[in-house]
């Protein structure tokens, strides 16, 4: 063979690597993020608590690189099926519904407080979460296998480009298809359809077993029981529920329950031909809805029209005169409602005779469960919004004489890592200051808030206090735990409230945290000691340690440490700008899929011009690394109490888009030092595991925000790039005085 032929077939091996790198980048992080949704989804105890589904992940990608070979990859449809039966497993046995070990962060497991994490409790945790998380963090150690492979075989800054805009494919389709009500079994399939493809030719058995297995989830899914739901309230038992589905939205898996009287159900089921007198009974047959919302009960809508058969009885008239409450102390004409779901309080501000609502739900599957069995939500009074209620507030150009908030809370959270709910932001000082900027002078601002302890609702008044400058009333419910009323009659004493609502004349105690944009912990304790978290996290570090001992604790240097302090501090940064721009654009699923892939556009510009730069970048990193520390400061700055509020509220585009820059600004730069870092690399592989680990650091330490706040990630984050710097520093040194060379 010539050497021209001979640099041909060279150039077409790698060409055929670098496809095959971007394919499996792309389904490395479809996979990543399908097992972050579906578990913190499915399982109850990661519905708040991402991160560890986060890590494991990130682990077992660190640990698959580390191998530099490929021999685990032919096992990877095989680790995808078996991770589809587990959660199939864990539904059935009824493990999903276990809450997360924790003494400070509540998670809607019960009405009255935080789960009891007796010893017994958190052994059996400590015990299972081994076997469910194990299943995932063998996926990724199969895929990263191979990419560790391709990636020694390439110019690391090429590979490294070929690897984001792999990311960047998996991440947009992987946001489509969910947009799409696509269940996670369907979205697996997916991934194993495409693994199927690419081992077709080397590994035909094991894609033919794909296929197999395909067929398998499929029938699994489809047709095995799932672990039956209870309804909350005794007294509906009595009625039939005619149907029970699971749907899909861009946030959460929604378990649906429609009730009907039992001769109701059975005209439903006679026939799909409905005559005239079953549609004028329809009204009466039909009872209500039940929503559960990540394993854990959600919401209900009543039918408490006047021929329903609810109607007459008492406990649902407490309920109807709850909902009713906003709209009978001013007679107002207009309403926001805001976490609207299915629409009780727009039937409630109908049935009161207000004209004009604007109703604003974040989940768009919810509203269309409202407007199908809700028939207020069309009405042409009502106009229905899907928005976030924070980010409405800061866009809203209107007055209203009621703004309620419906009993607006949330069971997932914002991101990927994050410990920020989708609701924080709602209920914080500034954001009460906004909602009492839209009401008209004789306007009442009430919110209903099932308080799930004493000190939940002590944080609560304090920062409406603080929001209002006086302190608001406070009622208690026949049925909603408790209803705060603000406003400007509020303010001046002027307001008559029903007297079936006494005011509740209490002492709350002193030194309860405000709830601020910088801390929104609605949720969170953290004056306690979290011990049983603790332990988890104990649990998770060990494995991951033991998991990349050879790496961990084999031969290093300072530039591999440099790595794991990168990645440590990358993750910091990410998680406070989703937390940081969701203020600014809403804490939607658009909001975190634009920042996620945004970075990762980012990332690749700065990989492309370190590529085409590197020379004259390599000679210049101190001062990459200065200019990283300023971009830190001033997006520190920038995250000052009240001014992201005040910028929202502006609306401006140049503001929005300055803000924005500066946010994002500081993983730019950290993207240009870690491209540099990658390049003098002489294993791809081994760097990018390191940072891989450092990542695991990373998502640990996020949690400190619930102590120190989100705006003082940036300090943890620029004191873990002063650590990569120092590591960076002290090779440079010794290559210098004749030691190991950092390229």
């Amino acid at each position: 063979m010539t050497s021209s032929a001979s640099a041909e077939v060279q150039t077409q091996s790698k060409r055929s690597m670098a496809i095959e790198l971007f394919i499996l980048s792309a389904v490395s992080l479809f996979l990543e993020l399908l097992v972050i949704r579906w578990m913190s989804a499915d399982i109850r105890a990661f519905t708040v608590f991402r991160t560890f589904p986060l890590i494991t992940c990130f682990v077992g990608l660190g640990v698959g690189f580390s191998l530099n070979r490929s021999d685990s990859y032919k096992l990877l449809p095989f680790a995808i099926f078996l991770f589809a039966i587990t959660m199939k497993i864990a539904d059935f046995m009824g493990f999903g519904l276990w809450s997360f070990p924790s003494i400070s962060v509540f998670q809607w497991q019960n009405l009255t407080g935080l789960v009891n994490a007796n010893n017994e409790y958190v052994m059996m945790f400590l015990l299972c979460i081994i076997i469910i998380l194990g299943i995932p963090f063998g996926m990724c150690v199969a895929i990263a296998s191979r990419m560790g492979v391709l990636f020694n075989e390439l110019e690391s800054l090429p590979a490294y480009c070929y690897n984001i805009l792999g990311s960047l494919v998996g991440g947009i389709v992987l946001s489509l298809l969910s947009n799409t009500r696509m269940a996670p079994w369907q979205l697996l399939i997916v991934a194993l359809g495409v693994i199927v493809i690419m081992q077709w030719k080397n590994l035909r058995r094991t894609a033919i077993g794909g296929i197999t297995f395909s067929i398998v989830i499929a029938a699994a899914f489809t047709y095995l029981p799932t672990f039956p739901a209870k309804l909350l309230i005794p007294e509906l038992t009595t009625y039939h529920a005619s149907e029970r589905q699971t749907l899909w939205s861009p946030y959460q898996r929604i378990d649906l329950t429609v009730l009907k009287t039992k001769e109701g159900a059975e005209k439903t089921g006679a026939s799909s031909a409905v005559s005239a007198d079953d549609a004028k009974s329809a009204v009466s047959d039909f009872v209500g809805l039940e929503l559960s919302a990540n394993r854990a009960f959600y919401q209900y809508f009543f039918n408490l029209k006047a021929n329903s058969p609810l109607s007459k009885q008492e406990l649902w008239r407490n309920i109807r005169d709850d909902y009713a409450l906003a709209f009978s102390l001013n007679r107002p004409k207009s309403a926001l409602i805001v976490g609207s779901g299915t629409g009780q309080n727009v039937t409630s501000a109908i049935d009161a005779g207000v004209g004009d609502i604007d109703a604003v739900e974040i989940d768009p599957v919810i509203l269309e469960i409202g407007k199908k069995y809700n028939p207020d939500n069309l009405s042409d009074k009502v106009h229905l919004i899907c928005d976030d209620a924070r980010h409405f507030f800061s866009q809203c150009k209107r007055k209203y004489d009621v703004v309620n908030f419906s009993t607006l809370d949330s069971h997932t959270i914002a991101g990927l890592g994050s410990s920020v709910r989708i609701d924080a932001y709602v209920y914080t000082k500034e954001s009460i200051k906004q909602a009492l900027g839209l009401l008209n002078d004789d306007g009442v601002l009430l919110i209903s808030f099932a308080t799930v302890a004493p000190w939940s609702e002590a944080r609560l008044f304090q920062t409406f206090t603080a929001a209002a400058g006086y302190e608001p009333i406070v009622l208690k419910g026949k049925m909603i735990g408790c209803i705060f009323i603000l406003g400007p009659r509020v303010k001046d004493g002027t307001l008559q409230i029903p007297a079936e609502y006494p005011v509740q004349k209490k002492t709350y105690p002193a030194g309860s945290r405000t709830l601020t944009d910088d801390w929104p912990y609605l949720y969170v304790q953290p004056e306690k000691v979290d011990y049983p978290y603790l332990l988890v996290v104990l649990e998770v570090l060990a494995l991951s340690l033991y998991a990349g001992r050879r790496l961990l604790f084999g031969k290093s240097d300072g530039h591999s440490w440099q790595m794991f302090f990168l990645g440590s501090a990358f993750m910091l940064l990410e998680l406070h700008s989703i937390s940081f721009l969701s203020l600014l654009y809403g804490s939607t699923w658009i909001t975190s899929a634009f920042v996620i892939n945004g970075i990762l556009l980012m990332i690749l510009a700065a990989t492309i011009a370190t590529n085409n730069l590197g020379q004259v970048i390599d000679g210049k990193i101190r001062i990459v690394y200065a200019i990283l520390f300023s971009t830190i400061l001033t997006s520190f700055l920038i995250s000052q109490e009240g001014v992201v509020a005040s910028l929202a509220s502006g609306g401006q585009f140049i503001q929005y888009s300055l803000v924005t820059l500066l946010t994002i600004l500081p993983m730019g730069i950290a993207a240009v030092v870690f491209a540099s870092g990658l390049r003098a690399s002489s294993n791809t592989s081994k760097a990018l595991a390191f940072n891989l680990f450092g990542a695991v650091v990373g998502g640990l330490l996020e949690y400190l925000s619930t102590y120190l706040g989100i705006r003082n990630l940036l300090l943890v984050a620029a004191s873990l790039y002063l650590c990569s710097m120092i590591s960076f520093l002290t090779t440079l040194e010794k290559s210098e005085n004749g030691g190991e060379n950092p390229t």
